[in-house]
């Protein structure tokens, strides 16, 4: 072949070889002991239907149906065993309290201990202790460009402005846990537990390099503010109150992008609560 030529001789594909281990000729293996229980079973039953009458012959032929069935359906394939039988150990584990998960289940009673709420009211009104009344908004503000920070001062003065004489209002910002660490380490403890199961593996192992990968910076910020309706007789002087503050309040924080949302659910104020005692606040 002349050297002008523009052929070449193609060069072959790279292929990866990946050995399968033939996990059904281990004698340790699960699968390869149902696998057995399963034959001797089926050879058990098909016998049985020979040799029995013709009423017995259904009864033994609907068995077999039915254990072909359970068989196919959960112990088919040696991913399949290995899948129930996670399952299984988790939900015995589970029955023995392996998996409790601790929630934030405090009653207003009990955060009485640490903040005088006596009772949260409709509409979020909280009424503490000594007849004060006050209420929490969770604000989710914009990021605001160096060209509209002056506008946007503006805009929180005339926030600042419209609160009534004498009344206490407090903004907290909220910064939470970096929390890759706690994660990446759950993971590796359930890699180390995983066994030869090679679905469970991938998938750790696909999880824990997708998260230890990323390099942006994980902060999550919460936003409160709180607004206090004063010292009041009852929760009608109260409600009195709120409809004087209130309104102008919020049409105010929304001009100014903060984007208000008062919390009214006793689950959500209590939550907010703890965030604001337990994370780090500024």
């Amino acid at each position: 072949m002349s050297d002008l030529s523009p052929y070449s001789q193609p060069k072959p594909p790279i292929t990866v070889t990946k050995v399968k281990n033939d996990s059904f000729l281990d004698i340790t293996n699960l699968h390869t002991w149902i696998m057995g229980v399963a034959v001797i079973t089926g050879l058990y039953l098909f016998r049985m239907i020979a040799v029995s009458p013709n009423i017995d012959k259904l009864m033994y032929l609907g068995v077999a149906i039915i254990i072909a069935n359970i068989w196919y359906k959960f112990f088919s394939t040696d991913e399949k065993v290995q899948y129930n039988k996670d399952r299984v150990i988790f939900f015995i584990s589970d029955k023995k309290g392996n998996h409790v998960i601790n929630t934030f289940a405090s009653s207003a009673e009990d955060l009485e201990k640490f903040i005088p709420i006596k009772r949260i009211h409709t509409g979020g009104i909280i009424e503490y202790s000594g007849n004060e009344y006050g209420l929490v908004i969770e604000t989710f503000p914009n990021r605001i460009s160096d060209e509209s920070r002056e506008q946007h001062e503006k805009k929180l003065e005339k926030l600042v402005n419209g609160i009534p004489a004498n009344t206490p209002f407090k903004t907290l910002s909220c910064s939470v846990l970096e929390p890759k660490k706690p994660v990446l380490n759950f993971l590796l403890e359930l890699s180390s537990k995983a066994g030869d199961f090679k679905p469970k593996n991938k998938h750790l192992t696909d999880m824990y390099l997708k998260i230890s990968g990323d390099d942006s910076k994980v902060i999550s910020w919460k936003y409160y503010a709180f607004l206090s309706l004063g010292k009041q007789k009852n929760l009608d002087q109260a409600k009195v109150q709120y409809g004087a503050a209130v309104p102008g309040l919020i049409k105010n924080m929304k001009a100014a992008s903060l984007r208000p949302r008062i919390l009214t659910e006793n689950r959500e104020i209590l939550d907010s609560y703890r965030v604001m005692f337990t994370e780090v606040a500024l």
